[in-house]
C-alpha cells in the first residue's frame, strides 16, 4: 500500500470521526475542520487538485458518469471519484500479440468492467471498506480477490486488469 494513500485514509477516518463526534452537539468549527481534514485526504488520494480549473482528462470521472468502449493501452490508469464508470472491453480481440495491463481506482463511486469471456484476462482486485464482485460469483468488501478466464494461460499474451476500490463498488462482467 502507497504511503500517500494510507495517510489519505487516515484523514479521512480522523475527519469522518470529528464529523460523528459533533453530530449531537454542534460546534460549526469542528465540522469544517472535519470536512477539511476529509477533502485533504482525498486530496492526497488523488494526488491532485481537484478545485483547479483544469480540464479533466480522458481516463478520469469526477463527480460524473461515464461510458468507455475504446479497447485501452498498455499500462493505462483510470480513476473514479464520487462517480460511475461502465468499461466495456468486450470488443478486445480473444487472441492478443502482447500483454496489456491497465489499474482502475475507485473512490467514493462505482464501477462496472465488461469483459470478453474468450479473451485472455486476469483480474487483481483489492477492496477497503467497498464491494468488489467478480463473474464467477466471489466478492471480496475488505482484501483482495483473483479471478481468470477459462482461456488465461500464463505464458500467454493476456490481459491484465488491477482494480482498487474504497468506499465504492466494482462489479465485472464477463459476455
Amino acid at each position: 500500500m502507497a504511503p500517500g494513500f494510507f495517510w489519505g485514509l487516515v484523514l479521512i477516518f480522523i475527519g469522518i470521526a470529528i464529523i460523528f463526534r459533533v453530530v449531537f452537539d454542534v460546534n460549526l468549527f469542528r465540522v469544517i475542520l472535519g470536512i477539511v481534514v476529509i477533502l485533504f485526504g482525498i486530496k492526497i488520494l488523488i494526488g491532485k487538485n481537484f478545485f483547479s480549473e483544469r480540464p479533466k482528462k480522458d481516463w478520469e470521472t469526477i463527480f460524473s458518469d461515464r461510458n468507455y468502449k475504446e479497447m485501452p493501452k498498455d499500462r493505462s490508469g483510470y480513476n473514479v471519484i464520487f462517480g460511475k464508470a461502465v468499461y466495456d472491453f468486450t470488443g478486445m480481440d480473444s487472441v492478443l500479440s502482447e500483454n496489456i495491463r491497465i489499474k482502475i481506482d475507485v473512490v467514493f463511486g462505482a464501477a462496472v468492467i465488461k469483459i470478453n469471456k474468450n479473451t485472455p484476462v486476469k483480474i487483481k482486485s483489492e477492496a477497503v471498506f467497498g464491494g468488489s464482485r467478480m463473474p464467477d460469483g466471489n466478492t471480496v468488501a475488505f482484501g483482495s480477490i483473483n479471478y481468470n478466464t477459462d482461456s488465461f494461460k500464463t505464458d500467454a499474451p493476456h490481459f491484465y486488469i488491477e482494480l482498487n476500490v474504497v468506499f465504492g463498488g466494482i462489479e465485472v462482467i464477463s459476455m
